[in-house]
């Protein structure tokens, strides 16, 4: 399979030596059998309220739930990079930086911040650090709404648009995105709450 042309926000796939899955020829197919993978880890964690033992929100964990959501498609699913990308902290500050967010996050929760500013820093951070290859942005959705099932609270439902091509909520998620990295997360934290099932 050739490499193809990225969509706006979206980290290229320049290697895909990693892919495991031979037939996969086209964005599309690929889009496919990630989308597979990742329902499986939607059903193991989102199905029902996950303890801190499914889910510790730890180093060695956060790592694994990225291999549970992209393992049966990449190689790589579950490493931390090695190099720099496009987006992204510096590769080689990857583990203390999510080491950090990781201990953020139990401090947000002692003090008692709101729920959904909890999951939305979680996810925003997450994207921020970008700790893999690639599978960022799903896998730092999936943390966030880990947290919120484990807090007894609804999981965002994140359009499928937010992922796989060009869409006006993509175009929206990626500004919002944007605008937490100039330390604005107003309409991040609005996507959250319209996506939030009511």
């Amino acid at each position: 399979m050739a490499s193809w042309t990225p969509i706006p926000g979206e980290t290229p796939i320049d290697d895909l030596s990693g892919l495991k899955l031979k037939t996969v020829r086209t964005r599309a197919e690929l889009n496919v059998v990630e989308a597979e993978n990742v329902l499986e880890a939607v059903v193991k964690y989102l199905a029902a309220r996950p303890n801190r033992r499914l889910a510790p929100f730890n180093l060695p964990w956060a790592r694994r739930l990225h291999r549970e959501m992209f393992g049966k498609v990449w190689n790589w699913a579950g490493q931390f990079r090695t190099r720099d990308l496009n987006l992204g902290i510096p590769w080689y500050q990857v583990p203390e930086g999510l080491e950090n967010l990781l201990e953020d996050l139990r401090a947000w929760e002692q003090g008692g911040a709101p729920l959904v500013e909890q999951a939305a820093r979680l996810h925003y951070r997450a994207v921020h650090i970008h700790p893999f290859v690639n599978g960022n942005g799903r896998w730092s959705r999936m943390l966030a709404n880990i947290w919120l099932k484990q807090h007894d609270a609804a999981p965002v439902a994140w359009p499928e648009e937010t992922i796989g091509d060009a869409s006006p909520i993509r175009d929206e998620y990626l500004a919002a995105i944007r605008l937490a990295d100039q330390g604005d997360d107003g309409p991040l934290l609005e996507l959250h709450a319209r996506f939030t099932p009511k």
